[in-house]
């Protein structure tokens, strides 16, 4: 009787084992991993820190709120983050002077539609060309900015047409509306609050001028050593992708609860329409490197680089493609 329970319990523990050995490799049985990631106020990174995307791939994220991409990748080029995101002016510039820096490795955002030029509510300026010679806050270096003066290109006018007011992106609605300047290039979710609370209007969006995706970007020393917490992190931005094209009013809701823990309150339909003025899909195609020539050839006209940067050679796929399989197997 003892010698057959003990061969149950052998049979037993071998089943066991057998389950054990099938746990895929990237379930939380691996070692911990760590990343210090930069985020701004955007939408899609409101988003991202409601929850902690990190904890089903066993990786700890630490994030880093900053004003701009441009803020968040002075802050990449210092070494206090291992990932960043930003637009392409500042991208391009990193590409042009420090290529050995960084590596491209996917999409964070994109799509023209999240960059709009608006002015006060009660303004009569219909359209960008009757602006010449008035004052324009922006962003300097940042996405937004570079694609506005794509904009200007594609339409006979040049920055030295306006004066442009160089801003933190936090004042630009004030300034618009109490009259610091006559209107001002913003991004989401800056221009649909504005417009949600009435004293702003868009009078241009960037839509079809140009798709300036925001890129994601690693320093290569990180990469080089530690390969699989980028590719767990991409994970994370495959499932927070796909959250806020499924669900934008839940994760609009979300936002809106979060920002009003910091003791203000954000209409979530102003979010909810921002979210849908917004691209998020990180795999990175030829498209998206292919974006960021116009913009290099607007800056090198302008004397901003000296010389048109080979996006493609700063391109790794390879973690995109392994955080591809580590989301859809954990979905």
């Amino acid at each position: 009787m003892a010698r057959s329970i003990q061969n149950k319990l052998r049979r037993v523990a071998f089943v066991v084992a057998s389950c054990v050995m099938l746990i895929p490799a990237h379930a939380t049985s691996k070692d911990a991993l760590t990343i210090k990631i930069g985020l701004q106020a955007v939408p899609t990174d409101d988003v991202y820190r409601t929850k902690d995307w990190g904890a089903k791939y066993n990786l700890k994220v630490d994030i880093g709120s900053y004003s701009s991409g441009s803020e968040i990748l002075k802050a990449f080029v210092a070494g206090q983050i291992d990932i960043g995101n930003g637009g392409s002016g500042r991208l391009i510039t990193m590409a042009a002077m420090q290529p050995n820096l960084f590596y491209i490795i996917a999409a964070d955002q994109y799509g023209g539609d999240r960059y709009g030029v608006i002015v006060a509510n009660h303004s009569s300026v219909k359209a960008v060309a009757e602006l010449k010679g008035r004052k324009i806050g922006a962003v300097a270096g940042s996405g937004s900015f570079s694609t506005f003066r794509v904009f200007l290109d594609k339409n006979g006018m040049k920055e030295g047409d306006f004066q442009i007011v160089n801003m933190k992106v936090e004042d630009l609605r004030a300034a618009v509306q109490q009259g610091v300047v006559d209107a001002a290039v913003a991004w989401e979710p800056h221009v649909a609050i504005g417009e949600t609370m009435g004293v702003v209007k868009r009078i241009q969006s960037m839509k079809g001028v140009s798709e300036s995706p925001n890129l994601v970007l690693v320093r290569r020393k990180f990469a080089d050593e530690h390969p699989e917490a980028v590719a767990r992190y991409l994970a994370t931005l495959i499932d927070a992708g796909t959250y806020m094209k499924t669900q934008p009013d839940d994760a609009a809701s979300k936002v809106a609860a979060d920002i009003s823990k910091q003791g203000v309150d954000i209409d979530p339909k102003a979010l909810e329409l921002a979210l849908t003025r917004i691209n998020v899909d990180p795999k990175l195609t030829d498209a998206m490197t292919d974006e960021l020539m116009p913009v290099a050839e607007s800056m090198k006209a302008a004397g901003k680089i000296p010389n048109i940067p080979d996006f493609k050679s700063l391109v790794r796929n390879q973690f995109y493609e392994e955080a591809a399989k580590l989301a859809s197997s954990t979905n």
